[in-house]
């Protein structure tokens, strides 16, 4: 057996074994991906605390209101008590207006 042959198999064997090892770690980071969802701060979402046109937060699906849950907002149903009250955003950090806006508006 020749040098240069023991060489390209254990190049191989190298390779097969980075790539298993690699391989076996991707479901722990999806794992991790869900775990902890990553949202963006309102300078990056370019939110103001008003809304833009007949756009705002609480017609849009990410918005979470006080007490309730996303895709409810204050537009997704009946007005109840507190629904103007601030409440939180699936993918904008901290607390948000319900006559807030940001670039990541989707309607519910």
């Amino acid at each position: 057996m020749s040098t240069s042959s023991r060489l390209s198999r254990r190049a191989w064997l190298k390779a097969v074994i980075m790539t298993a090892s690699g391989a076996a770690a991707l479901p722990l980071l999806g794992r991790a991906a869900k775990a902890a969802p990553v949202k963006v701060s309102k300078a990056i979402a370019h939110y103001q605390d008003h809304p833009n046109g007949r756009k705002m937060c609480g017609m849009c699906r990410y918005f979470i209101p006080t007490g309730g849950t996303a895709g409810h907002g204050m537009m997704g149903g009946a007005m109840g008590p507190g629904m103007m009250q601030e409440g939180h955003c699936q993918v904008v950090l901290g607390r948000v207006s319900p006559r807030g806006y940001c670039v990541l508006f989707q309607h519910t």
